[in-house]
């Protein structure tokens, strides 16, 4: 008996063994892996990213259109300030693998058709009313990525996308606080 209960021991060991090593030697990537990858995280980052990118890209108009200095002051600095951001954003994507034509459920890393179509509207007006457009939107803008960026320092798994969200937020809610302050100078409430 104690013979047979060996074998049997020694059988099945032969056969998990080499099970054991395939599973080591070819791991491949696992459901946790994309589920971590297609995470709060993931989403952050595309949405910062696209966000990010289509504050430049307004703001490069203002820069060129802008009537009132004051707004084209806001619009330099929101260019310098939101392109050092979406570097560090992209270096995280990159880190993450995630392809500037979207990874595992994240939308590619442009912004999309109604941003598009905001930037022709923009590329459309002069004066005081491409001002006020421009205000309008960077409060917008500004309130959505203070949100976006307080629920990541506060509910993100990954360390480093959460210690960039912590340290983004302060120039965030202080480009929320001028973006007001000129709308207001400017006709614009919000």
């Amino acid at each position: 008996m104690q013979k047979s209960a060996f074998a049997l021991i020694v059988l099945t060991s032969a056969a998990v063994l080499p099970l054991a090593l395939i599973a080591t030697v070819a791991p491949g990537p696992t459901l946790a892996d994309e589920a971590e990858l297609a995470g709060q995280d993931t989403q952050f980052l595309a949405k910062a990213i696209i966000s990010g990118r289509g504050e430049v890209e307004l703001s490069q108009i203002a820069t060129q259109k802008a009537s009132q200095p004051q707004v084209k002051q806001f619009a330099e600095r929101m260019v310098k300030d939101h392109t050092a951001v979406n570097d560090k954003l992209m270096n995280e994507a990159q880190r993450h693998k995630i392809k500037t034509t979207g990874t595992y459920g994240t939308p590619p890393l442009e912004p999309n058709e109604k941003a598009q179509m905001t930037k022709e509207q923009l590329e459309g007006l002069s004066g005081d009313k491409l001002d006020k457009a421009y205000m309008q939107r960077m409060i917008q803008d500004h309130v959505q990525a203070v949100a976006l960026f307080q629920d990541e320092a506060k509910n993100g798994k990954d360390t480093q996308l959460r210690d960039l969200a912590s340290s983004t937020l302060p120039a965030l809610q202080d480009h929320l606080k001028q973006a007001r302050e000129i709308g207001v100078q400017v006709g614009v409430e919000g």
